[in-house]
């Protein structure tokens, strides 16, 4: 998988994952702010909510009585009610917190009376009629009423006249133990009469969403209130009770107490997510990308070392090589520094090798055309000097110093210009089709006669069979002179050298070996062997060579469309084939 479909599938699925973790925590939240609301509903209104709740879920079991949920039955005891189970007699079959002046049978007309109020019941009732398991049964709750049996009695033994309000002292003390109020209201809402009404708290008129409002959500106003509408008068008597429960939530909103926490934990939650999402994002990719800029930073400084950790390991691998988790996504980058490291430093390694060698090369041939200079400039001062009468003789003798000096020089300046010439490929003998074994055979015999090679140290082998290439001759015919004087002119007296022909699998490939068997070179000779002038030659001698031989060798073969390839080891003699096949070809 490329690295553009790796991010992005992993950006994706990161995402993916962030909106899944919203949603979840977003519904534990609603599922919260849902449990509270029903919690709110039960506690405000548990006749007409917790009812139809112990309904659904209410279990009859084998002997004819009710489980319910505990929960709810906690709520029925903390409201002061009970509950019955009727059946279709009205016989009572379960009940639960019954007070004792509770009828355990009803009439159908009873029931209707006392819960239409027309017949008189010491407690408000609430009726839900169900369907289970086949069974067809009346759940009937009863819940004791305070400000209404306290406002009926207030009402009857009291009086409104005259603008003047009058009690009974029994109904002022169970208005005053109950620290309850009694207002009287016109027709437009404004109060008329008070008993017991705070110094502070209550308003001066009321309107009719007022009334509803106080009258149907005790618990946000912090008191329980019931009306009754005078005829006579045309007049409202309204009677407000604290609520035993929860007192302190007064002219509250109790849904702001459910949705506040709510929104605030949502919006902390998704806060954190998306500050933990931010670090876990810049831990897993940009801490990467950080690793590897500081890698490049080093880089540019010529530090060709990945950057390491406390331990002085790369960071980015595992102590067995791998890559670590969150460095998998930038793999292809991540080997793609490593093999810039690597050539930066193979290259500056090679470029400290070249800049040793170049001053190797020119203190070489610095000394190399030093030193024959001297020697023609000391001939040239002699021939001036007036003090001396040289001879015939002596002159030609100093004339022909000076020419094999002077002749050193002109090929050390031609196999430099040739080495030039043939690394900028400005050197294409042009090549002909020749018996390869023939002329070898005639190279050999003609450097085999050279009085500085002594005699019998060269040997040739020709090829079973007629081998033909294409090969350049006086480009040949220089490299078999470098090769035979570089084998038996560096290498002790007693040195031999064996010169083979071999054919190749295909017409035209050829394969031509020079095996010495002399002192041999270490690996660093053999891999500086090509380079231009690697050795400084003495000058003493006008045949030891220009020092640039297989530098020339090389750039020949190559332009013949041929290789070269060295073998050699200290004590074991040196092997160099001189290859011309398709490969070469193409490389």
């Amino acid at each position: 998988m490329s690295i553009r479909r790796r991010l992005m599938t992993r950006f994706i699925g990161l995402l993916a994952g962030a909106v899944i973790l919203i949603l979840v925590l977003g519904g534990g939240i609603a599922y919260w702010v849902i449990q509270q609301l029903n919690e709110a509903s039960l506690v405000e209104d548990f006749a007409s909510v917790g009812l139809e709740q112990l309904i659904s879920t209410a279990e009859i079991l084998p002997d004819g009585t009710v489980r319910y949920d505990p929960e709810l039955l906690k709520r029925v005891e903390e409201n002061n009610g009970w509950l019955q189970v009727l059946d279709e007699q009205g016989h009572v079959v379960d009940a639960f917190h019954t007070p004792s002046d509770v009828p355990n049978h009803y009439n159908p007309g009873e029931l209707i009376s006392y819960w239409e109020g027309r017949k008189p019941f010491p407690y408000q009732l609430y009726m839900l009629i169900r369907e289970r398991n086949g069974i067809n049964f009346t759940l009937l709750y009863g819940e004791s009423n305070q400000a209404v049996t306290m406002l009926e009695q207030t009402f009857s033994g009291g009086s409104y006249a005259n603008d003047k309000l009058v009690l009974q002292s029994e109904l002022q003390e169970v208005i005053r133990s109950a620290d309850a109020y009694l207002l009287i209201l016109d027709q437009q809402g404004r109060v008329l009469a008070s008993f017991n009404e705070p110094a502070m708290g209550t308003p001066d008129s009321y309107s009719i969403q007022d009334l509803i409002l106080r009258t149907r959500y005790p618990t946000r106003y912090g008191m329980t209130t019931v009306t009754i509408y005078d005829e006579q008068n045309q007049s409202t008597w309204m009677l407000s009770v604290p609520l035993a429960r929860n007192p302190a939530v007064v002219n509250e909103n109790p849904y702001r107490f459910i949705f506040g926490p709510a929104l605030i934990a949502l919006l902390i939650s998704i806060i954190t997510l998306l500050v933990l999402l931010a670090l876990w994002y810049a831990n897993r990719f940009g801490y990467p990308m950080l690793h590897m800029l500081q890698w490049l930073q080093r880089l540019e400084r010529g530090h060709y070392e990945e950057p390491t950790g406390p331990r002085g390991k790369p960071r980015s691998q595992k102590g067995n090589g791998k890559w670590r988790q969150k460095y998998r996504v930038y793999a292809e980058v991540l080997r793609s520094i490593q093999t810039l490291s690597s050539t930066l430093k193979r290259d500056e390694e090679l470029r400290k090798q070249t800049e040793s060698l170049r001053e190797e090369w020119i203190a070489g041939i610095t000394h190399d055309l030093k030193t024959p200079l001297s020697s023609i400039q000391g001939y040239a001062h002699m021939l001036e000097a007036e003090k001396y009468n040289w001879t015939s003789d002596e002159v030609r003798e100093f004339a022909g110093i000076m020419l094999d000096k002077s002749m050193y020089m002109d090929r050390l300046v031609n196999d430099l210009a040739m080495t030039y010439r043939l690394r900028s490929g400005g050197y294409q003998p042009p090549v002909e089709q020749t018996d390869v074994n023939t002329l070898l055979e005639d190279l050999v015999h003609r450097a085999e006669r050279n009085p500085a090679y002594g005699g019998g140290r060269i040997t040739f082998q020709p090829a079973p069979v007629p081998v033909n290439g294409h090969v350049h001759i006086p480009s040949f015919e220089r490299i078999v002179d470098n090769l035979t004087a570089n084998a038996l002119l560096h290498n002790p007296p007693n040195t031999t050298l064996v010169v083979s022909v071999q054919s190749g699998e295909q017409t035209g490939d050829f394969c031509v070996q020079f095996a010495d068997d002399g002192r041999g070179m270490d690996p660093e000779t053999v891999w500086k062997l090509f380079e231009r002038y690697y050795r400084g030659t003495d000058t003493a001698t006008s045949d030891v060579g220009s020092g640039l031989g297989m530098a020339v060798t090389k750039g020949l073969i190559e332009a013949m469309k041929g290789r070269i390839e060295v073998q050699s080891a200290l004590g074991k003699g040196t092997v160099i084939r001189l290859i011309w096949d398709r490969h070469s070809d193409k490389v």
